[in-house]
This record gives C-alpha cells, sequence and structure tokens, in this order.
C-alpha cells in the first residue's frame, strides 16, 4: 500500500483532498496511513470512526483524516466546521464522503478501494473536476 501512496502522492502532487470510497475492511484507513507514511509520519495513524476526525501534524504537513459513516445530515458537517477543515491547506481524507459532496472544491480526487480477496486490493483513482 505504500507504493500505491506514493505513487497517488506523486501522480497528483498538487492535490490535497481524497475522497475514499470503498466497503468496510477494503483499505481506506490502511491507505491513509501509507499516505501518512509517504510524507514521513511517525505517529500512528488510526481510523477516526467515532471520532469522526482525526487531526495528525508534523512540521512540513497536516493531515485532516475524516470518517463520516455516522453522520445523519449535511447540518451535522456545519457543526463540525467541515468547510473551515478544507480551508486549512492541509491534506484531508474522506471516507463515506457522500455527505460532503456539496462541501468540496470543484476538483479533488476519488479514490475507490474494492477488496478483492484478503490480501489483494484493486484501488482506482481520479481526479474529479
Amino acid at each position: 500500500m505504500l507504493q500505491v501512496a506514493q505513487s497517488i502522492l506523486s501522480t497528483f502532487k498538487d492535490q490535497r483532498i481524497f475522497i475514499l470510497n470503498g466497503d468496510l475492511g477494503s483499505g481506506k484507513t490502511t491507505f491513509v496511513k501509507a499516505f501518512a507514511l509517504a510524507l514521513g509520519f511517525e505517529e500512528e495513524i488510526s481510523s477516526p470512526t467515532f471520532s469522526i476526525v482525526h487531526e495528525y501534524r508534523d512540521r512540513a504537513h497536516k493531515i485532516f483524516h475524516f470518517d463520516l459513516y455516522r453522520l445523519k445530515n449535511e447540518l451535522e458537517l456545519y457543526q463540525i466546521g467541515f468547510e473551515e477543515y478544507l480551508e486549512r491547506g492541509a491534506y484531508i481524507f474522506i471516507e463515506w464522503p457522500e455527505l460532503a459532496m456539496n462541501f468540496l472544491p470543484e476538483k479533488f480526487v476519488s479514490i475507490h478501494f474494492e477488496a478483492e480477496n484478503e490480501n489483494t486490493r484493486k484501488i482506482i483513482c481520479s481526479i474529479v473536476n
């Protein structure tokens, strides 16, 4: 997964917003961990399922990792200050992004994860604009 993250980082070097689609256990959080590693983070990255967002910072980068699975409507995004996160220039990863689509800028990266078996993932990546 580290090689995939490095490839996406170099291919989409000007992009900061990544939406992550896929079933539970398809590799979304594992990808965010690998991406953070590719940026040089040493901090442990974990799923923000219960906290909705985790923030990570080092000297050169910021990462905001969202899991919107438990949110029920767009109002809850307003309440957590979602729009403000988008304006901070950080790398933003959004799992279960359906509620966030109206908040996103015109251009972002969409990554779809599909578990083919226990050890193999199919990853489809595209720029949306």
